[in-house]
């Protein structure tokens, strides 16, 4: 007859005298909040993180979702009867997979000083510079040496020495560096900083006008999961 209010009862007799021990249910109250919403999957995955706060956890760790489950559900059931409703608040991360494609070139360009230098004088004046003179060097690095500060005018000695650029190519250590330098910044973009790279493969390998082209499969971990309205979501 209890049963909504109590989760055990025990009485247990010791001489003329009996102990009932009792542990009442807890029943999670509805919260009286005015918003109703589900916390959704926004890609297909399988789950490797669940943080929850509100709501009833519909999925579990190692649960394979498609786009548009729902992970933390804003209906509160007893019984499978829906008693009230809350706004789930949590999220979800899960194992992801993209196939990306990069290009490389084989060969880089490396500076060589070559120990000709020339002399200059910068203008700078509200964030513009300006040389005085032409410089007669195509390629080379500025060393700039502060003379005066005068009426909002910065004057400066510049020091401009040639460089000289020779075509390497990249070892195979090299290259492979590279190529995880541009997987990494190129899921940066699509994934942001706090997903991770769990582990990548090359799907295919092009050589070809002195440039390598790449498709990669890559398998990441990121956070899969968003707040919605539920009202918004056709009741099965």
């Amino acid at each position: 007859r209890n049963k909504d209010i109590l989760e055990w009862i025990n009485i247990k007799r010791v001489g003329m005298t009996y102990i009932i021990n009792l542990e009442p249910k807890i029943v999670k109250e509805p919260s009286n909040s005015n918003t109703y919403c589900h916390i959704i999957s926004t890609k297909d995955a399988i789950i490797t993180k669940i943080y929850s706060s509100e709501g009833i956890e519909l999925k579990e760790i190692n649960d394979s979702v498609k786009k548009g489950d729902i992970l933390i559900s804003g209906d509160i059931k007893k019984d499978e009867e829906t008693k009230g409703t809350t706004c789930a608040t949590g999220s979800v991360w899960g194992q992801t997979w993209y196939t990306i494609n990069i290009e490389i070139p084989k060969t880089y360009n490396k500076k060589e000083k070559s120990n000709k230098h020339k002399y200059n004088i910068l203008l700078k004046y509200k964030n513009r510079n300006k040389s005085i003179l032409k410089s007669r060097f195509k390629d080379y690095e500025p060393t700039d040496k502060k003379i005066i500060n005068i009426f909002g005018f910065e004057i400066y000695l510049r020091k401009e020495e040639k460089i000289v650029l020779k075509k390497e190519q990249y070892t195979e250590d090299e290259l492979n560096i590279q190529i995880n330098n541009l997987i990494e910044e190129k899921m940066k973009i699509n994934l942001g900083d706090k997903s991770k790279i769990i582990d990548k493969k090359v799907l295919k390998k092009v050589d070809k006008d002195s440039k390598i082209y790449l498709e990669v499969f890559i398998v990441a971990e990121e956070e899969i999961s968003k707040s919605i309205d539920a009202t918004l979501i056709p009741k099965e």
